[in-house]
């Protein structure tokens, strides 16, 4: 499996319908609405590096309202276990 995260950059005012559209997609975990430079935050997990790509652009950059997309493969997670 592949962990990812990915940043989104929304047209003015979309970033609820945006937010909602993406939480029904397979393989999004969690999405949160961000200030900043970038405007939705997303988790996601995929089968490997060729289905997170096909998830990208193929889903996420078809989303309405979506302008721009920056991935980040996760190499290594820290994790609380207390």
């Amino acid at each position: 499996m592949v962990d990812a995260v990915i940043l989104l950059c929304v047209m003015p005012g979309s970033e609820q319908s945006v937010k909602e559209a993406v939480l029904k997609l397979d393989g999004v975990k969690k999405c949160k609405i961000t200030f900043g430079e970038y405007d939705l935050y997303l988790d996601v997990k995929a089968k490997n590096v060729k289905s997170l790509g096909t998830f990208v652009t193929k889903e996420i950059r078809r989303v309405s309202g979506v302008t721009k997309s920056i991935t980040l493969i996760i190499s290594e997670s820290l994790e609380d276990n207390g």
